[in-house]
């Protein structure tokens, strides 16, 4: 359905109690400002039967009780409030300029890298931290976080053999888009550096640390002060790493 010449969006069941709402609005961060601008429209709607707002890249999944509300009723809301979206309303996530360390032995990858993208490794850091990222999607894990807006030059392949194990808080690159790792797990990412705190913990509120439409950047950090920071309580990273 054309909503605006602006976008495009489709509704489609998702299990018994969800449906998966996609956008088109002709580029990755156009969709998700649309994407972030729904999602924050029906997360105020929760108490009327709408249970959890899940956003990504171009799509929205919402969930909802069907004792409360009827799928056709809450398809109609989504597409009224489509209507008459202003992506100026969009909410500001946190902005976060976080430490990071792209030497050895956390940066698995610099080697390959080098070759694949004919830099050397400080041009490929340089280039990395010079970035914003937008924090499109939080999944895949409990905590993973897809960043978006790498850089041309740093777009590369994945691991043909990806790794049994990738370190806790391993910052990856792959293909268009970058990507922290919440603990240890397999993956097939390109692995560049690391954070010296967790961004997944159980028995916070919320688990994840970074959120749909939150910014990022990266500052590189030496060895020496990596290790330094992670004997450091997390509590206290964290909130020297987050400004709004």
């Amino acid at each position: 359905m054309t909503l605006s010449p602006a976008f495009k969006m489709a509704i489609r069941p998702f299990g018994d109690s969800a449906l998966l709402v996609d956008v088109d609005a002709g580029s990755t961060d156009a969709s998700s400002d649309i994407v972030m601008a729904l999602n924050a429209q029906l997360s105020r709607q929760r108490a009327r039967g709408i249970t959890q707002t899940t956003p990504s890249y171009n799509s929205l999944l919402v969930c909802f009780e069907p004792e409360r509300m009827q799928r056709s009723t809450l398809q109609g809301e989504i597409h009224a409030i489509a209507d008459t979206i202003n992506v100026k309303d969009i909410p500001k996530g946190n902005q976060w300029s976080l430490p990071a360390c792209f030497d050895a032995p956390y940066a698995l990858d610099r080697v390959a890298l080098e070759t694949e993208l004919s830099q050397d490794w400080q041009s490929i850091v340089d280039c990395f931290c010079a970035t914003e990222y937008r924090v499109h999607a939080v999944g895949f894990l409990p905590g993973f976080t897809y960043l978006g807006n790498l850089p041309d030059a740093l777009q590369c392949d994945r691991l043909r053999d990806p790794r049994a194990t990738v370190p806790t808080s391993s910052i990856a690159i792959a293909g268009t888009q970058a990507g922290i790792y919440p603990f240890d797990s397999p993956g097939g990412w390109r692995i560049i550096g690391r954070l010296p705190f967790t961004v997944f913990q159980t028995q916070a509120d919320p688990p994840a640390l970074f959120q749909a439409n939150d910014r990022i950047r990266f500052e590189a950090v030496t060895p020496k002060v990596f290790e330094a920071l992670e004997q450091r309580p997390i509590a206290s990273v964290i909130k020297q790493a987050t400004r709004r």
